[in-house]
């Protein structure tokens, strides 16, 4: 994600005062050094300053991108590197662990029964109040 360029609100009031101010003087001179020349040349300094502030964030993100990039690539290149040994070793071996990886278990896991819950026949008593028998027929009347 690009980052974001700063402007300044600052350089933008100072540009619009200069203009006003040249159009009472164009040689205004206050004294103490309060003139339109160096107020003229401390402007461009914040102006060049900030074009540099900006042109090293573009900079930043060109970097931050590239160093992205080559994440990625050693990220599959380790995962590529691991399956290389495993699959030279095996993943059970003691070369597996020491690469990185998990070992896989040389044991079975046992096996636990399924167990069902005890199920309960329809009683025929219960079955015939009903009204069908115990066989699921209608019961005579």
């Amino acid at each position: 994600m690009a980052r974001r360029k700063r402007n300044s609100s600052t350089l933008a009031r100072a540009e619009r005062r200069i203009e006003s101010l040249q159009s009472i003087n164009e040689t205004l001179d206050f004294g103490n050094g309060l003139t339109l020349t160096a107020y003229a040349t401390t402007i461009q300094d914040l102006r060049s300053k900030l074009a540099a502030y900006n042109t090293a964030l573009s900079a930043i993100d060109k970097l931050a991108d590239d160093v992205n990039v080559v994440e990625k690539a050693v990220l599959e290149m380790s995962e590529k590197m691991l399956l290389g040994v495993g699959s030279r070793y095996g993943k059970a071996s003691q070369e597996y662990e020491m690469a990185g990886g998990s070992r896989r278990k040389t044991s079975r896991r046992p096996t636990v029964p399924l167990t069902t819950p005890p199920t309960s026949p329809i009683s025929p008593k219960v079955a015939a109040s009903n009204g069908t028998s115990a066989n699921g027929s209608l019961a005579p009347s």
